[in-house]
């Protein structure tokens, strides 16, 4: 079956995560969502960006708690990846949305947010008053959290990340607030998408980089997969015949690790 593409950080292969560079890369490629992360300024303004401290993808230092959108603005977030980047910013949610609105969707994480009051109000607030041509989806690590975004703005799909089993009872009360789920690819089965699909869910796989995994994961049945560079669906022969030795080789790996 057909799957949805949805770029992690953006095409964050290609250019600097989570920034307008990589997300405007990600529609280049076709992608048919973005995926970015949130977190709150000093002075509440949704900042997107995956980490807590700014020090791995800038040149400045301290956490995004700590900063404000001004002290933000003047951090070099393109650098790292390339000098061809060099310069970049970090963006504010509100910008992404309007540079993007109409040309693909967006699936928003919370980063944290039990542990940044306020931020679930303030994206609720910010989404119920953008009127998008594209379609907007929030999801977070942190059930309350997702459960009162779904309150307060019922009208934007809201999902969970997992990185643990759901049992039928787990799946069956959250429906009521999540209609989809984006598993770890390593805790997915086709039992488990049979259950899902059952109680209405869409279900997402994280993070697949290796060229077999877009064909497991196909095979599988998930509804949209989450990738650092555009969808590869091997449909050669022979790469079927090397998929077991490239697995093979990834188990080694772990276990050497």
């Amino acid at each position: 079956m057909p799957f949805q593409s949805i770029a992690h950080r953006g095409a964050s292969a290609l250019a600097p995560e989570n920034t307008l560079a990589a997300f405007e890369k990600a529609i280049e490629l076709g992608f048919d969502y973005i995926e970015l992360d949130v977190r709150l300024s000093k002075d509440k303004q949704l900042v997107v960006i995956h980490d807590a401290n700014v020090m791995r993808t800038t040149d400045g230092e301290g956490l995004i708690e700590d900063l404000t959108v001004k002290e933000i603005k003047k951090l070099d977030a393109g650098s790292w990846f390339s000098p061809a980047y060099a310069g970049e910013r970090i963006p504010l949610l509100n910008e992404v949305l309007k540079e993007v609105s109409g040309k693909t969707g967006i699936i928003i994480e919370m980063k944290s947010p039990e542990n940044q009051p306020g931020m679930t109000e303030i994206l609720a607030n910010m989404l119920n008053s953008f009127k998008p041509d594209n379609e907007i989806k929030v999801q977070s690590f942190h059930i309350n959290e997702i459960k009162k975004f779904h309150q307060l703005a019922p009208e934007i799909p809201a999902g969970l990340l997992l990185s643990k089993h759901l049992d039928l009872f787990h799946l069956a009360s959250y429906r009521e607030f999540a209609s989809f789920l984006s598993v770890h690819h390593l805790l997915l089965s086709k039992s488990f998408i049979n259950q899902a699909e059952l109680f209405g869910y869409e279900i997402y796989s994280w993070t697949i980089s290796k060229q077999y995994q877009f064909a497991d994961m196909q095979r599988l049945g998930v509804h949209g997969i989450i990738s650092d560079d555009e969808k590869r669906i091997p449909d050669s022969i022979i790469y079927v015949l090397i998929t077991p030795f490239l697995k093979g080789q990834d188990f080694f790996k772990t276990l050497l690790a």
